[in-house]
């Protein structure tokens, strides 16, 4: 029996539209087994381009920018998609790092200690915050008053609860902050080889995909230790984590860029190093101060 196509409406005498491809609507096709069965057809399928693509971002550095930038596409996802199915992963995992900008190491160490719960030894909060300090310090004093009317002294504390219950999801949807500064590092150290700014940001979003998986990666991996290995709490300090981190993305730069941008050895390592110092220099200098700013803000006018 002849049926117009639900999609374009041209009509359909068999399984499928001769014009745009559709499978004619079965009854079948309404229950709850077939959206289960073609979500699991897409996770497992895409012509299996997701997990051939994951397996050459984590160890294949620099492949999947290069075959990009010279045109070899059809075997890969797309790098902004291959971006944001990352960042799902990223979004369900806990932060850890210069990533997550908790209330205490985003503020001068007078404001930490007097936000610390009660009992804590302060006696080493001397640090003078972050490079925004200097302008956002008064603010910070008056939103605890704010939440001190009647002069108890917990305003910092009360500060500093709403501020860590925000902190999370603020710093989840900034880390994209990085990605234009970063990517006009990489035009700046590679100005010789006239690639697009775009092509540039390709590089960087796969970069930036990689150190997300990582980052989820070494949080859940120290989580699971911590908690069945009494011996790894008690002789691993965190900020082990964080140098783990820091040395598997410098390497990962140096070989990434190296393939991406068929550049030899000194270059690379060079590069590498550059490419690194940019990054702090924006996760220090424009990611920390907005983050705190945004946050901070969400956690004074919270409903």
């Amino acid at each position: 029996m002849t049926e117009p196509c639900v999609n374009c409406r041209t009509p359909v005498d068999s399984r499928y539209c001769r014009n745009c491809g559709q499978k004619r609507l079965e009854p079948e096709d309404r229950r709850f087994g077939h959206l289960f069965g073609e979500f699991m057809h897409s996770l497992f399928d895409l012509d299996g381009r997701i997990w051939r693509s994951l397996v050459a971002l984590l160890f294949r550095p620099g492949r999947l920018s290069l075959d990009y930038n010279e045109g070899r596409r059809a075997r890969w996802v797309a790098p902004v998609a291959l971006f944001f199915a990352v960042n799902v992963l990223y979004f369900l995992s806990p932060l850890h790092g210069d990533y997550a900008m908790q209330f205490d190491k985003q503020v001068p160490g007078r404001i930490a200690a007097a936000a610390a719960e009660p009992g804590t030894d302060t006696r080493g909060y001397t640090w003078s915050g972050q490079v925004h300090s200097p302008f956002t310090a008064a603010w910070v004093d008056r939103k605890a008053a704010e939440l001190d009317p009647d002069g108890h002294g917990d305003g910092y504390r009360k500060l500093r609860e709403r501020y860590d219950a925000r902190a999370d999801d603020v710093s989840k949807a900034l880390v994209i902050l990085h990605l234009p500064f970063v990517a006009l590092a990489l035009a700046l150290l590679f100005v010789d080889r006239r690639y697009y700014y775009a092509e540039h940001f390709v590089v960087t979003l796969h970069y930036f995909a990689f150190s997300l998986i990582m980052v989820s990666a070494l949080v859940h991996v120290d989580g699971v230790l911590r908690r069945h290995s009494p011996w790894f709490d008690a002789t691993v300090p965190m900020s082990a984590l964080d140098w783990a981190a820091r040395i598997l993305y410098a390497l990962y730069a140096v070989l990434m860029l190296r393939r991406a941008y068929r550049t030899g050895w000194p270059r690379a390592i060079v590069s590498g190093a550059a490419l690194i110092a940019a990054m702090i220099a924006v996760n220090l200098y424009i990611y920390r101060p907005v983050q705190f700013v945004a946050t901070l803000w969400a956690a004074t006018h919270a409903t």
